[in-house]
């Protein structure tokens, strides 16, 4: 038997953030849930399927996925690409 979970009211940025979104800075290990779901619309909006579960798990995919929206021609995309990048590039806490 399934069982299922009751719905309830959306939760709020401040109730819930995404997971490992860190206040002052870029995260650790994800990025902002609304920065990745924006590049993933803007990719599907421009042809290309992106899993955002290898987005966040699979560094080479995800660096894959960001020089592919770099090649666009699509202003938008590229800075959503940017910003992403900027992720990968600023030091990991140690």
């Amino acid at each position: 038997m399934l069982t299922f979970a009751a719905p309830s009211a959306p939760a709020t940025q401040a109730e819930a953030p995404c997971p490992g979104l860190a206040a002052g800075g870029p995260p650790a290990t994800y990025w902002p849930c609304e920065l990745l779901n924006a590049f993933a619309l803007k990719m599907a909006a421009s042809g290309h399927c992106v899993n955002m579960s290898m987005m966040l798990g699979h560094r080479p995919y995800a660096l894959e996925q960001l020089a592919l929206a770099r090649g666009a021609a699509d202003g938008e995309l590229h800075h959503l690409a940017a910003q992403l990048q900027a992720y990968f590039d600023s030091p990991r806490p140690g």
